[in-house]
């Protein structure tokens, strides 16, 4: 996906023929803040995700991994050589969940 996720959801959702206000029941979520999500003027609240999956029947795996890299883009977009800082964010989350693993906090 090459559109934001705002953009995704409305392509999903006018063309299943669902109202603005219809998704946003569904989703449980301000019919205003739907819109906002849609026009990329609110970001969306990862804990809407599974209840996204649900109602286009999506895969939810794919659909969180499109959400965290949007959150990467978005923070990185700026940047000229944004493979250095990709390369390193890997490195440094390789490294958390080793830590959070030592800790007991997370399982592999």
């Amino acid at each position: 996906m090459k559109e934001t996720i705002g953009e995704y959801i409305h392509s999903l959702r006018t063309s299943s023929g669902m109202t603005l206000t219809k998704l946003a029941a569904a989703l449980d979520i301000d019919q205003s803040t739907l819109s906002k999500i849609e026009n990329g003027k609110r970001s969306i609240p990862k804990d809407i995700l599974p209840k996204l999956a649900d109602a286009f029947d999506l895969n939810l795996r794919e659909l969180e991994c499109e959400f965290c890299s949007e959150l990467v883009a978005e923070l990185i977009y700026s940047y000229e050589e944004p493979r250095e800082v990709l390369k390193l964010a890997e490195e440094k989350a390789k490294y958390l969940r080793l830590k959070k693993h030592e800790q007991g906090k997370i399982d592999f």
